[in-house]
């Protein structure tokens, strides 16, 4: 790894830093040798993570500004909206080009040039792979102000459907020149150096579109036909301490593992939190109690799997009981729809046959709920649009074990990682290989990979 000492003298340059090879130790290393350094990312995951390395090096907030691309976008956007011309309300889609766009044409005043100069000494951007031409474009404007340092992996580019298609060797290094790729997997070091190793190794094969093989090192390879196989499921963490995560491409497999587990993994969420804002639109759509009945009951189908009673077993007397009880709201929800939801999904949680595998959908739908019964919105889809907006600030707390997908899982990390049927990697329509690297690079102790075969050979992936 580079001095960050050395690191000072550089004027535009880029760190290439694989999975866990202490890319955020370094950035939070030359931030703190600056006065005023800016340090961008694009997540708010990115955003704690940075500054809970910056605070265990007892670094001064007010030495270091940490925030979103997004986020600091739009504050100059608002702050200069004669040039930058931002959008009235939050941006949504593309709309968020056109605000890095008119914050990159305010850069050019030179007013405003004076007011970025003085208030920053260095500038560090973070997850690098991550940016559109847009974004890159802002980057350079920054550049022509103050040193600017970029930090990335072209391996971990898995938003190529979102417009994140640069090429660093045509078009990234042209602007930053490669000053270091780090080489030393930090991530494994004391827990598993072999994995480390091997993972590091996958990568390099996967550059080169060479087969990555499971079998016979520190990889626990496992024989599955398909991605259900609950036994391997399992079996592959039983009697492991620590975090898990199971990871497929497929976000509608990944709920129906869920679903199969039957609580013993959770679903993750996606930010655009689609299934809550459908379930607030089916709930503002009438007022009637069938209405609402029945988006209750969508969202139990969505969250909950009930286990189906045997021949001869018949609904236990708690059971009874508890659907019994339910009626009551129920009936009410045309008059306090609100309330009695709120007492309806608390009553089923208890019921003994059925496991919530979507925890964090509930969880954000009953505070919606609760936003609404005190009056602090007016309907049910502002309610979930400030509950969405609040996570996405705040960050989300992962369940021991998870089951998503790499997208939702960049970034973060686990002791223990299972991949089930990594064959389906070759069907993804973009960034195969950088999806699987990704992917197979999130545990830190141990990675078991199911398949019908003991390899996984890919197209080399665009860099």
């Amino acid at each position: 790894m580079p001095e960050a000492q050395d690191l000072l003298g550089v004027e535009r340059g880029a760190i290439v830093a694989p999975a866990g090879h202490g890319k955020t130790e370094l950035i939070a290393k030359v931030a703190a040798l600056g006065k005023r350094t800016l340090v961008l990312t694009h997540t708010n995951a990115g955003i704690q993570a940075i500054r809970a390395r910056l605070k265990r090096m007892r670094i001064s907030r007010s030495a270091v500004v940490v925030d979103t691309i997004a986020g600091w976008c739009l504050r100059y956007a608002h702050a200069f909206p004669g040039i930058a011309q931002p959008p009235l309300d939050m941006p949504v889609g593309a709309q968020w080009d056109e605000v890095h766009g008119g914050v990159k044409s305010a850069l050019s005043v030179p007013a405003i040039r004076r007011v970025v100069e003085a208030s920053y000494d260095r500038i560090l951007i973070d997850e690098y792979q991550d940016c559109n031409g847009h974004q890159h474009e802002l980057a350079i404007a920054l550049s022509a102000i103050a040193p600017t340092m970029i930090f990335g992996d072209p391996m971990q580019g898995i938003f190529e459907f979102a417009g994140a298609t640069l090429s660093w060797e045509r078009e990234i290094h042209a602007t930053f020149p490669l000053v270091a790729e780090l080489e030393v997997p930090y991530r494994w070091r004391d827990k598993n150096p072999a994995l480390g190793d091997w993972i590091a190794d996958a990568r390099n094969r996967l550059i080169r579109g060479d087969r990555v093989e499971f079998a016979g090192g520190p990889v626990a390879y496992r024989h599955a036909d398909d991605a259900f196989d609950m036994e391997v499921l399992f079996q592959s963490i039983e009697g492991k301490e620590g975090t898990v995560a199971a990871i497929h491409c497929n976000k509608g497999i990944c709920y129906r593992l869920a679903a199969a587990a039957r609580g013993g993994y959770q679903a993750i969420e996606e930010m655009a939190a689609k299934t809550m804002t459908e379930f607030a639109a089916r709930w503002d759509a009438s007022p009637t109690q069938p209405v609402r009945r029945d988006t209750l009951r969508w969202l139990f189908g969505e969250s909950f799997s009930m286990r189906k009673l045997g021949e001869e077993e018949s609904p236990s007397a708690e059971e009874t009981s508890l659907l019994e009880a339910i009626k009551v709201p129920m009936a009410a929800l045309a008059v306090d729809g609100p309330r009695a939801a709120l007492e309806i999904l608390m009553l089923t949680r208890k019921l003994p046959r059925a496991r919530l595998h979507r925890q964090e959908l509930v969880r954000d739908v009953e505070r919606a709920i609760s936003e609404l019964a005190a009056g602090r919105c007016a309907t049910m889809l502002e309610a979930a649009k400030r509950i969405r907006d609040r996570a996405g600030v705040v960050g989300r707390r992962m369940p021991k074990r998870a089951v998503s997908t790499p997208l939702l899982l960049k970034g973060l990390e686990f002791d223990h990682v299972v991949v089930p049927d990594a064959a389906h990697f070759a069907y993804e329509r973009q960034a195969q290989a950088k999806l699987f690297y990704v992917a197979i690079s999130r545990p830190t102790q141990s990675l078991t990979i199911t398949g019908s075969q003991g390899y996984l050979q890919l197209p080399p992936p665009a860099l």
